[in-house]
């Protein structure tokens, strides 16, 4: 394992989760961007799952889960991947646990630790606020980067504070092809039909 967070890796592999992803810009609908994986992945609330127990929610995630937010795990039997998540959250942070989550299963992280937990972040803040989208809107007030994206005041302050990391890690190919994408979304046309 590697001893410091893999910053260029985690931010690249949330721009090639976008290059596949045909919702709209600019706020992710992650569930949409999940179903994409459906083959692979499949996704459990706290609710079902305290349920399935005949337990509370609370009693759940106090008795029977490390995270209060939610988790990953890969199911050998099945072969595939199994996200849990509590869904009883506000909606913000459903969206940053999922694409947290994400992050996990795309970085293929095998364990649990602080190295790949802030790579998976970094995967999800570049996922759910892309920096071409971020450039292309202007963004200057937290307020701004929330309604933007529909991430927490808390997200949209690490977004704004890390601008210019996840800017140097993207590759411009990364850049440009999210850039074009979200224009397209957003506008209606493409950059082609705009210049010709």
């Amino acid at each position: 394992m590697t001893e410091y967070p893999d910053y260029n890796r985690a931010t690249n592999a949330a721009y090639e989760v976008l290059k596949v992803y045909d919702g709209r810009y600019p706020k992710i609908d992650i569930f949409h961007l999940l179903l994409m994986y459906n083959d692979r992945i499949s996704i459990h609330t706290y609710t079902e799952c305290a349920k399935r127990k005949g337990v509370s929610v609370h009693e759940f995630v106090d008795n029977c889960v490390e995270s209060e937010m939610g988790f990953t795990f890969f199911d050998r039997k099945k072969k595939r991947w199994e996200i849990f998540y509590n869904d009883t959250k506000c909606e913000t942070t459903i969206r940053f646990t999922l694409a947290h989550e994400l992050g996990h299963i795309v970085l293929e992280h095998d364990e649990d630790n602080d190295v790949h937990d802030k790579e998976a972040n970094c995967f999800a803040r570049n996922l759910l606020a892309p920096v071409p989208v971020r450039d292309g809107y202007q963004l200057e007030k937290i307020d701004d980067y929330c309604e933007c994206f529909n991430i927490s005041d808390l997200m949209a302050k690490v977004v704004k504070d890390l601008s210019g990391s996840d800017s140097y890690y993207i590759t411009q190919e990364n850049y440009d092809e999210i850039f074009g994408r979200a224009y397209v979304s957003i506008s209606g046309c493409s950059l082609a039909e705009l210049y010709y």
